[in-house]
């Protein structure tokens, strides 16, 4: 059986399609996988390092460019479904799984072209555009969240949860350290606003800082200016660009403060750690607030808005937590509902399925 994950842009599409490509191989010692991605994504430099098979595409998206760059990124994509045909003629492959990202979409339309069975990943809670418009001719669409299913016609949608990579899973929250353990995640890229909306935050509470450790993971631009905001505020501060070993990471945490990209959610649920989250504000769909919610709605988050007072608002919420630190476990615990554990697992089952294959006795 060979399978092709196109999916990448960011950890939020990437991660997922490489636990589902190392679950297929798990499931099955025979599958070839390969993994579609574009040139400018983090795949660019995560894949080459990684041991898998893999294509680059350049690929651009399409939304909220000049009318030049649109009709580039235009040209790029009807180009890449050509080299996307041809990828998959090569390879032979059984299957395609589009798991988002600019890559995703061409690859997806070349399964179409060609006959091949699609699945469709949907990791956040209100599907992106290419999904919108892909799902009619997608076998099944893969949803991270059980909302999500609702966009799409009965039965066509399987609630799996989203495939995460951790090593090991982290252990649930049983007692509360002090200084209380805050992980800040601004996504696989960083996040400059909330990068500085904690630091700000931090500098509010003044001598109660002394109730926190942190360890801050900045993206690449940011990395340098938020040490030097910690050295200022004599914050010991763990800074890192990113964080590689995220199980680990989770594991020590007893708060993270977080966007809330539908990757970030489920590793969140899956640790069962509670969470503060800071949508990204600039979605013309809301995506990451959505996401939120899902946490939100069972008390196992807060949601602070990123606008003109997030700082303040982010401290006030601290302050919270400071006065009643025990709160936490009990968000933890709320949190782990959310969990789909064996995400990965079901949408192997699901390929293996449609291509009529059985999988090898465990």
């Amino acid at each position: 059986m060979k399978v092709v994950i196109a999916g990448g842009g960011t950890g939020g599409h990437l991660f997922p399609a490489v636990a589902l490509g190392e679950e297929l191989r798990r499931q099955r010692a025979d599958v070839a996988v390969m993994h579609v991605g574009t040139v400018n994504g983090l795949e660019a430099t995560w894949l080459p390092q990684s041991g898998l098979r893999y294509e680059l595409f350049p690929v651009r998206g399409l939304r909220g460019k000049d009318p030049l760059t649109r009709l580039c990124a235009l040209r790029e994509f009807f180009a890449a479904i050509g080299r996307a045909r041809r990828l998959l003629r090569e390879f032979g492959a059984d299957l395609v799984v589009s798991a988002g990202g600019y890559a995703s979409a061409p690859t997806a339309v070349a399964a179409i072209l060609s006959r091949i069975p699609l699945v469709l990943m949907e990791q956040n809670t209100r599907p992106g555009l290419s999904n919108r418009v892909l799902w009619r001719f997608a076998r099944r669409i893969c949803v991270g969240f059980a909302d999500t299913a609702a966009c799409f016609p009965a039965g066509r949608a399987a609630i799996t949860g989203n495939p995460v990579r951790l090593r090991f899973l982290p252990g649930p929250l049983r007692k509360i350290a002090d200084p209380i353990q805050i992980l800040v995640l601004g996504g696989s890229s960083g996040a400059h606003r909330l990068n500085l909306g904690v630091l700000g935050a931090l500098k509010i509470l003044d001598n109660s800082v002394i109730k926190f450790r942190v360890v801050h993971q900045t993206g690449g631009a940011d990395a340098e200016l938020v040490t030097e905001g910690y050295r200022k505020l004599g914050i010991a501060a763990q800074v890192s660009p990113f964080i590689d070993d995220m199980a680990s990471a989770l594991d020590a945490a007893e708060l993270v403060i977080a966007r809330a990209g539908a990757m970030t959610v489920s590793e969140l649920a899956l640790a069962g750690r509670p969470a503060i989250f800071v949508p990204y504000p600039f979605h013309r769909d809301r995506q990451q607030e959505l996401n939120a919610r899902v946490i939100e709605r069972l008390d196992g988050a807060m949601i602070v808005n990123d606008d003109d007072r997030l700082s303040e608002n982010l401290a006030a919420r601290l302050k919270e937590i400071i006065a009643e630190p025990s709160r936490l476990i009990a968000m933890g615990q709320r949190a782990h509902q959310a969990a789909f554990p064996d995400a990965a697992a079901q949408i192997a089952r699901l390929c293996f399925e449609l291509v009529g294959v059985e999988r090898e006795a465990a």
